[in-house]
């Protein structure tokens, strides 16, 4: 009972010591994880918008329109909802006679770190439409760039990639 009244009554500062040498690393994990989950969960949403778009392909309401690309474009940007910027997403979008043409041309990217490279071409019916997307994250976490092997300063890239045919909507 002796030591617990000693410790309770004791003022010489080892609280605070402790409390500064550990709070920075804890508060370090403590975001650190919170930025983690923000991205795998900007993974998620663009897979769901990547998804929810090329549907829009398959039936061929894209196709109708008079702007295709618009068209294909407000419909990600209704179903990409408020954490992810659906100005921000750049696609890339094939059509392919048969699967087994299914081919893609490695992204480049431009001094801004933006794909140059991906183009808006969808099928017509029976057509095999390919979708691919991309978005930048930007960490502010200390070294998460580091554990996602970039540099520093360098966005994360988050993708999406959907394939489907095209209904016979003639």
């Amino acid at each position: 009972m002796q030591p617990l009244r000693r410790l309770k009554t004791a003022r010489n500062g080892n609280v605070m010591i402790e409390f500064a040498l550990l709070a920075p690393v804890f508060f370090m994990l403590i975001l650190g994880l919170v930025e983690f989950v923000l991205f795998q969960y900007k993974t998620y949403a663009l897979n769901h918008v990547v998804y929810e778009a090329t549907r829009n392909l398959q039936t061929g309401e894209v196709q109708t329109a008079s702007n295709m690309e618009a068209a294909f474009r407000q419909e990600a940007c209704d179903k990409a909802g408020v954490m992810l910027d659906c100005n921000a997403i750049v696609f890339d979008v094939r059509a392919f006679d048969e699967l087994s043409d299914v081919t893609y041309p490695p992204p480049t990217f431009d001094a801004d770190g933006l794909p140059d490279n991906f183009v808006f071409q969808p099928g017509g019916p029976n057509e095999y439409s390919v979708v691919r997307a991309s978005l930048q994250h930007q960490f502010i976490t200390p070294f998460m760039d580091y554990l996602f092997k970039m540099g520093p300063d360098l966005p994360a890239i988050v993708n999406a990639f959907t394939i489907v045919k095209n209904e016979p909507w003639d």
